[in-house]
């Protein structure tokens, strides 16, 4: 299983900065065209278990 995030993005530095941040986790990202204000971007990233992460993070609060 992998998670997909939808950037939306005015400025290329924006996408940039993104990616970079998410960089030890993407499996893979795509550009869509510019589609009226906002430009899309498309990030897939790898699946680390976030979601038992997740669960015991929301556990331990408790």
């Amino acid at each position: 299983m992998s998670v997909k995030i939808k950037i939306s993005y005015t400025d290329d530095q924006e996408l940039t900065g993104v990616i970079r941040l998410l960089s030890p986790i993407v499996k893979k990202w795509k550009k869509q065209p510019e589609k009226g204000k906002y430009k899309r971007a498309y990030i897939e990233i790898e699946n680390r278990d976030f979601s038992d992460d997740i669960i015991k993070s929301k556990t331990r609060e408790k």
